[in-house]
């Protein structure tokens, strides 16, 4: 080296720590995720939850209409087909959090968060109280757009090792 260069600094590769297929993504809650990798899955998610709500619909729909049924037996059917994207959408901000090393109380948070704006999403808006309910879940809801931007926790934590480990 030359009088007054630097040495150039250590190369270094990321290599992701990927080990459960995408139905174990989105069903479990153990073990943490990166940004890029929430922010993907969710993505994936939403495509999926979209052609499940529609196909459920039209087959519920259909259904209802053949053996002439109220159409309160419709939201409460498409209500628990429901249940499992609740679910998955619930594992995967977990494992987000996890990432973050938000604990216990940030998914008590979330699982609250998730049963009210989705009992307000199939309660009829007529009143004032559930349009200043409809506010609540989106002024609740705040605290979790920061599991998209937030950095992850580096190197292992309780929830298990770094998604990104540097070499």
């Amino acid at each position: 080296m030359l009088e007054g260069q630097s040495n150039p600094p250590e190369s270094f590769s990321v290599v992701e720590v990927w080990d459960m297929s995408i139905l174990d993504q989105l069903t479990s809650i153990y073990g943490r995720l990166n940004r890029l990798r929430y922010l993907g899955i969710s993505v994936l998610f939403f495509i999926i939850t979209f052609c499940y709500a529609l196909i459920a619909g039209i087959i519920v729909g259909i259904v209802m209409a053949i053996l002439d049924l109220p159409w309160l037996l419709f939201d409460l059917a498409i209500g628990a087909l429901l249940i499992p994207v609740w679910y998955c959408s619930y594992a995967i901000t977990v494992k987000r959090l996890q990432d973050m090393n938000w604990g216990d109380g940030w998914t008590t948070y979330l699982q609250v968060y998730l049963l009210l704006s989705a009992a307000l999403g199939f309660a009829p808006s007529v009143s004032s109280l559930f349009f200043i309910l409809d506010m609540l879940t989106i002024v609740l809801g705040i605290p979790l757009i920061v599991t998209i931007f937030a950095a992850g926790e580096r190197g292992p934590n309780q929830f298990g090792p770094d998604p990104l480990s540097f070499q």
